[in-house]
């Protein structure tokens, strides 16, 4: 996605409004993936956007309610990458592969690694109890995705819950190792992982 441009003008105020707060999310996900949310000041921030600190308090209370915000975006982005492993036809091991396909692209873009990596170490409180229940149910729905991959016969009989586990750590991990100027795309590196989850390293 093009970074939102601070200054554009629209004749919605309310538009105007809500494109500088995702103007402000998307410079502080770019920050917060390469630099670190602890590293991160709301000073940078505000240079970055060419803002004073007051006037970035407009936009979010604090540091924490600014992460909480690149995470929530990050969640609504998986709710799509959920949607598209509904919309396919296909038997449940290939609404897996849907899934994770999506899934692998969000995780090493800035707002993935953003919720990946520091929503989940730095939110605190409501904000961590309520990442935690939304990671809880995209849990949930693989494991029935799973389900239904045992009962049409795609998927062999295993724990929907420790597949759905292994699937989740492996992709969750990719904001660690993945390589933007690698030869390979995140969707390449997802079929890789999902044909070793499925044919398994045995020989």
């Amino acid at each position: 996605m093009p970074a939102i441009q601070w200054h554009k003008k629209t004749k919605d105020v309310e538009e105007q409004q809500e494109l500088k707060r995702r103007a402000v999310l998307d410079v502080a996900a770019s920050l917060f993936s390469s630099v670190g949310y602890k590293k991160t000041s709301l000073d940078d921030i505000a240079a970055e956007l060419d803002l004073t600190k007051p006037a970035l308090y407009y936009y979010a209370r604090n540091k924490e309610n600014i992460l909480m915000q690149c995470a929530l975006v990050s969640l609504e982005r998986v709710g799509l990458c959920f949607d598209a492993a509904q919309r396919s036809t296909g038997n449940g091991l290939d609404r897996v592969h849907v899934f994770f396909c999506s899934y692998a692209a969000l995780v090493v873009s800035d707002f993935g690694s953003s919720l990946m990596r520091e929503a989940r170490r730095n939110l605190t409180g409501k904000n961590q109890e309520k990442l935690r229940q939304t990671l809880r149910d995209g849990q949930e729905f693989l494991e029935e995705v799973i389900e239904a991959g045992i009962k049409d016969k795609s998927i062999r009989e295993c724990s929907p819950k420790r597949l759905a586990q292994v699937l989740f750590s492996a992709f969750n991990q990719m904001p660690e190792w993945y390589d933007p100027d690698g030869p390979e795309p995140p969707e390449v590196i997802a079929n890789q992982i999902l044909e070793l989850v499925s044919d398994g390293v045995r020989a």
